[in-house]
């Protein structure tokens, strides 16, 4: 590592071991939080000697530990004063509501996710008094499907708690967060009153105000489709089109001295506040101040550093942002954007008058969504190609309608009302061009890539970028090596794939669903839910079916009577009336089957298996007889699917 690297760059080199301890601390739960703490304390002191020696590379090496060792600590989970299922009498401050019936409260430094009824009305910062059921959340999911309480606990939620009693309000507290709420509010409400037309309305909340809870799915759907989905989210985008109109009035009153554009930071975090301050609105925000701060001050500027320092501090902050999927593609489309942009832009002199304009837009949604399509293929498992042309339209558009709706905030109401029938038409063309796209789809559908798979792409993106522009031997090496093992790991995935043997057994609520996956083909020995809901896990690994029997199915595999077995294991599905408990292998329980004590039995299953389709009651059941028998007891609806490999 090169001095010049650490000057140039320094933030870069610090939120990467920040973020691999973020990571890691998802496999370092089972260590004490007091030893890494201990431990980044003994790397702080390290690192303070070695800082006075002449060993850069010691330096390094502790300097990395102890960002690393830090990301682990401040991403830990707490331990939590709570037996599932118990009821207990939460008093708490009202964080978040999300309409219509959602909200987050925060309770002795928890923050617990809540439903209530639509009849109840609170306000952020309201304090809350109420008896509820808490859960703790858990990784519930399926296979390559979305887990809800997974997406909580990445937003820093720890539990869920189910209202048995009307939450009283006994009092109110301001803060930043719930003064912003109220302006946001108080905006709203001015613009219902100017804007007659509802989808003008609805549109402008999103664009202008981060509201997108009264659009319709139509108008979702269609901004999905057109690949434009991200104009409706408040995002560097629009808060980027708010800086250039702030730039433009600085220039306007002819204040061209760098440092007179330190007073757009507070103005930015206002209208960022303005927005409810949105998360991504939030990172916006923080990177164009450190952009600006750098600019003002004339260091030794580099964009790229900026973007880093942005992420290191929100993430030393709050690590739990790491998960977000907006957070990843912000900082995906903001470096493609930095390091896409200038190898793809040409003198403007030699093209057309009517392109020289419309090329810098073309050139700036290329690089902004090249970075992104790796974690777009990755989350959603679809690559819309058509978006950056649709783009063009779109976003001019959809940057008129901010700047004219900035100004019907602004403006009094009389005034705004006649304004508000040109934003009305824009809006209406903006709609019609975009059903016309809509039309035309080039997209890429069923991408199930790895993590592996995106890490190594994005390794071989960036090392070909640093390529062209730097042109040293060493970075050919690294993108030569990183391309072989792409090719290698493909046909590595593909072959575990064709060749894997396991039964899943799915964590669905009330329903009792075990797949069999042999060798590039599935059966169904369980269904009683809909077959559309089962068919991610087999499209994710391109599974065939195989017609239903009883009997054979591969090579050293029977299955006859709801029992499976192999060289080496037994496998026994209970769903019967009045089940017999085998006295080996794993036994899955499903159906709402209860033990059946005999005392005659002197052997029982290595393990058993309950999955949802079970009552509570039927569970506690079975928890009490494997305590008394000493059999490991695994739930669906704690642990999520489970995969049992066949060997």
């Amino acid at each position: 590592m090169r001095p010049i690297h650490w000057h140039r760059y320094p933030f870069l080199f610090l939120v990467i071991p920040l973020i691999a301890g973020i990571l890691a601390s998802e496999w370092m739960f089972d260590i004490h939080s007091r030893f890494i703490l201990y431990s980044i304390i003994g790397s702080l002191l390290l690192l303070t000697g070695v800082a006075r020696t002449r060993y850069g590379k010691l330096f390094s090496i502790f300097s990395f530990l102890f960002i690393f060792l830090t990301g682990v600590y401040c991403h830990r989970p707490q331990n939590l004063p709570f037996m599932p299922s118990n009821v207990y009498t939460l008093q708490g401050r009202c964080e978040r509501i999300t309409p219509p019936d959602k909200a987050i409260i925060s309770s002795n430094g928890i923050r617990i996710f809540t439903r209530y009824r639509d009849s109840i009305r609170f306000s952020v910062g309201d304090s809350l008094l109420f008896d509820a059921r808490v859960y703790l959340l858990s990784a519930t999911g399926n296979p390559h499907e979305f887990d809800y309480n997974t997406y909580l606990r990445h937003q820093n939620i720890q539990a869920q708690a189910i209202p048995i009693s009307t939450p009283t309000r006994i009092g109110h507290s301001e803060d930043l967060y719930s003064f912003c709420h109220s302006l946001q509010q108080h905006l709203l409400h001015k613009l219902s009153t100017i804007v007659p037309d509802s989808t003008t309305y609805n549109l402008l909340a999103a664009l202008c105000l981060g509201d997108r809870q009264n659009l319709t799915p139509g108008t979702k759907q269609l901004f999905q489709d057109t690949g434009t989905i991200h104009l409706l989210a408040i995002s560097g985008l629009h808060i980027g089109a708010i800086y250039l109109l702030l730039l433009y009035g600085l220039r306007l009153f002819k204040l061209r001295d760098r440092r007179f554009t330190l007073a757009l930071i507070p103005l930015l975090w206002l209208i960022t506040g303005i927005t409810g301050l949105s998360p991504s609105a939030c990172r916006a925000a923080t990177i164009l101040s450190f952009i600006i701060i750098g600019e003002a001050f004339r260091l030794d500027y580099v964009p790229l550093n900026a973007i880093a320092a942005a992420a290191f501090f929100t993430l030393l902050i709050q690590p739990t942002l790491l998960y977000s999927v907006s957070f990843q593609m912000s900082y995906a489309a903001y470096t493609g954007i930095i390091l896409v942009y200038p190898l793809i832009t040409i003198k403007r002199k030699a093209l057309p008058r009517l392109t020289r304009k419309i090329y810098p837009l073309l050139a700036v949604s290329f690089s902004a969504q090249i970075l992104t399509l790796p974690i777009t293929a990755y989350y959603f498992h679809t690559i819309s190609l058509n978006g950056i042309l649709f783009n063009l339209v779109a976003v001019p558009v959809a940057t008129l309608l901010l700047y004219l709706g900035a100004i019907l905030l602004v403006l009094p109401s009389l005034i705004g009302s006649y304004l508000a029938y040109l934003v009305t038409g824009i809006t209406q063309i903006l709609l019609y061009c975009l059903r016309i796209f809509s039309g035309i789809a080039i997209n890429l559908t069923e991408l199930y890539p790895t993590s592996f798979h995106i890490i190594l792409i994005y390794i071989i993106t960036l090392s070909f970028i640093l390529y062209v522009t730097s042109r040293q031997r060493r970075i050919a090496h690294l993108f030569l090596a990183s391309t072989c093992l792409l090719v290698i790991f493909i046909y590595g995935y593909t072959f575990h794939k064709q060749n894997r043997q396991e039964i899943v057994v799915y964590n669905r609520y009330r329903h009792s669903v075990i797949l069999l996956n042999h060798k590039g083909y599935y059966s169904l020995l369980k269904n009683t839910d809909t077959i559309q809901n089962q068919l991610t896990y087999t499209i994710a690994n391109d599974l065939q079916p195989l017609p239903e029997h009883d009997g054979f199915i591969g090579d050293q595999i029977i299955y006859t009577n709801k029992q499976l077995q192999t060289r080496k294991q037994t496998i026994t599905i209970a769903d019967g009336t009045c089940p017999t408990i085998p006295d080996q292998g794993i036994l899955i329980i499903t159906g709402n089957i209860f033990p059946i004590s005999d005392t005659t039995q002197s052997s029982f299953p290595s393990q058993i298996i309950i999955d949802q389709s079970n009552t509570p009651r039927c569970i506690r059941a079975w928890d009490e007889f494997c305590i008394q028998k000493q059999i490991p007891l695994f739930k669906t609806n704690e642990l999520g699917s489970i995969v049992i490999p066949l060997k």
